[in-house]
């Protein structure tokens, strides 16, 4: 054969597209198992490089971005987040209300600033601020000095890099986001607006030239967003698409949007750049048929008739690089509190055929916890007050999902929650001790002080003997009565 006599002078991408876990039943559709430096196996899944959040108005999709910009940014000690607020219209009381601002920070309010040598590691600014140009090359200066100064900030991953057995080290994540890049002005336009009044001729040419700065916008960030390993979250609107001859109508520019509609004020570069680009809509009060007050209450007191607090939001994936596109799901919202991840979970296994749930329609429990008793008026309180059944409806939610949405998993795999719950503990597994774990990968440096790592893929392949987890002593693992594994392990 011929021998190759070229020099290969390209340096290869990162082998690992990394994604951050945010949970609420976003990880699975969008993500994938990828073995670790340790035998552990790592849900890739979750908030990508790029993300776009689409919807008319009061669909909570800055509700939604926020919730996954904050979730991903507390997997990081000392990441930073910056929001460019092109509506003005955010309220930081607001957010210091979320439930996982107030949870995952572990008490740190981080938008404060009031400590003169301690920077806030999320600032938001506005548009009274900068205009569209300003924020994009303040942003782009920070993309650079940050590409400059990557060796300071390199983690540890626990994913396999190049040479199969070392971890790969990126740089630290960081932060952006932009609500609404509908709203996006750069200070050309606005010269040109005040220039030119409400039906004159150069009046034409303002959207044109917008459009332009915004596809410039579009075409520039990824590169410089992904290489600095900033994670970049955009909001748009929706709105109706008007068509001037009814018998010869505009063809989908998206297979999964509703037809009539179209994404406003952003070019169509908008949704080729993301890695997903998830729509939010039908936002409606989640309230009990019979007495309309909310499906799930706080507490005994949280009965109200006519509380809206509670909503239920559909959020449908109409463009993926990553999962399946136009898979859809509903997240549990509370206008007060942002997204409830658990919750949402919950309202998901009970929604698909009651997924690991015993019990009767009224009174039930979880087959990973069945000393928690639960019920539709009671559910929300213990959620809040069992750590180990928020992580036991985290490994029911995503073997809901894998059931639901992986068809390429081999035969035998996939089991029941219950056949998981019992052929674990005849092995020798406490759960107890199995729900005192965490599900989202951190960097290695990160790791000490934090609950050991057991992914929903690890249970399984541990329920069939390929798995051991890798923080088990050798005096845990002499103890476990291991089934011979049906296929080599890998």
């Amino acid at each position: 054969g011929i021998k190759m006599q070229f020099e290969n002078t390209f340096t290869p991408a990162p082998v690992v597209k990394i994604m951050i876990n945010i949970g609420a039943c976003l990880d699975i559709p969008t993500g994938t198992y990828i073995k670790g430096v340790r035998g552990e196996h790592i849900l890739n899944g979750g908030l990508g490089a790029l993300t776009g959040v689409v919807g008319i108005g009061n669909n909570f999709k800055s509700t939604v971005m926020h919730y996954m910009m904050l979730t991903a940014m507390s997997r990081f000690e000392y990441a930073i987040a910056r929001t460019y607020d092109t509506e003005v219209n955010i309220h930081e009381w607001h957010l210091r209300n979320y439930r996982c601002y107030k949870e995952l920070f572990k008490g740190i309010d981080i938008l404060d600033s009031s400590n003169a040598e301690v920077q806030a590691r999320w600032t938001i600014t506005d548009k009274t601020l900068y205009t569209g140009d300003e924020f994009f090359d303040k942003y782009k200066d920070f993309l650079q000095a940050k590409r400059k100064a990557e060796v300071k900030y390199r983690i540890t991953t626990p994913f396999v890099d190049r040479d199969g057995k070392s971890n790969m080290k990126v740089t630290l994540p960081t932060f952006t986001e932009v609500d609404s890049m509908s709203e996006f002005v750069t200070k050309d336009v606005i010269a040109m607006q005040d220039d030119n009044s409400l039906g004159d001729a150069g009046a034409n040419m303002v959207s044109m030239r917008q459009g332009m700065q915004k596809n410039r916008f579009l075409m520039e960030i990824p590169g410089l967003a992904n290489g600095a390993y900033d994670f970049l979250l955009m909001t748009a609107h929706i709105g109706d698409e008007f068509n001037m001859d009814p018998r010869n109508p505009k063809p989908k520019k998206l297979q999964y949007l509703s037809g009539g509609v179209k994404l406003k004020g952003v070019p169509e570069k908008f949704t080729f750049v993301m890695n997903n680009c998830w729509h939010c809509y039908n936002a409606a009060p989640l309230k009990n048929d019979s007495t309309k007050a909310p499906e799930y209450p706080r507490d005994s007191n949280d009965d109200l008739k006519g509380d809206t607090d509670l909503n239920v939001v559909t959020v449908k994936q109409l463009r993926s690089k990553s999962g399946p596109s136009g898979m859809a799901i509903q997240l549990v919202v509370s206008q007060e509190e942002g997204v409830l991840a658990s919750l949402t979970e919950f309202h998901y296994i009970k929604e698909n055929g009651r997924y690991g749930l015993e019990g009767n329609v009224q009174n039930y429990t979880l087959c990973f916890r069945p000393e928690i008793k639960l019920s539709r008026t009671a559910v929300r309180g213990k959620i809040d007050k069992h750590a180990d059944l928020r992580r036991a409806l985290t490994i029911a939610s995503e073997m809901c999902q894998m059931n639901d949405l992986w068809h390429h998993l081999r035969p035998g795999l996939l089991c029941t929650p219950k056949e998981l719950y019992d052929d674990l503990i005849k092995i020798g597994y406490n759960w107890d001790e199995l729900l005192n774990t965490r599900w989202y990968w951190l960097p290695i440096e990160m790791e000490k002080g934090e609950l050991p790592f057991l992914s929903t893929m690890d249970l399984l392949l541990m329920r069939e003997g390929s798995y051991v987890p890798y923080w088990f002593s050798d005096e845990q693992k002499a103890k476990l009565k291991l089934p011979t594994p049906p296929l080599p392990i890998g």
